[in-house]
């Protein structure tokens, strides 16, 4: 994995797409990753694909992480259905 600073691209956008045909390449934006540029190879969608599969399962493993830290993890299906008729409530509520 490298890392390309936006300046950098600007000055010479051609370095990108060198860097990123081997590894991925991170570009920084004042100092901080912004994006990540890897070669998308023959087949685009499946690229794609993979990448908003593995985006997904982040996602649920921080979700998952933060109902451990709540302890929601232990509800039982009657508290589930519980909290979701409340939130369901004050939804008709607020329109």
């Amino acid at each position: 994995m490298k890392f390309i600073t936006s300046r950098e691209i600007r000055s010479n956008p051609a370095r990108l797409w060198e860097d990123s045909r081997d590894t991925e390449s991170v570009i920084t934006v004042n100092g901080k990753p912004r994006a990540i540029v890897i070669d998308s190879g023959e087949d685009l969608e499946t690229t794609l694909l993979a990448v908003r599969k593995a985006r997904a399962a982040v996602a649920l493993e921080k979700i998952r992480i933060e109902s451990r830290k709540k302890g929601t993890d232990r509800l039982t299906k009657t508290e589930i259905d519980k909290e979701i008729r409340q939130v369901r409530k004050m939804q008709v509520q607020r329109s």
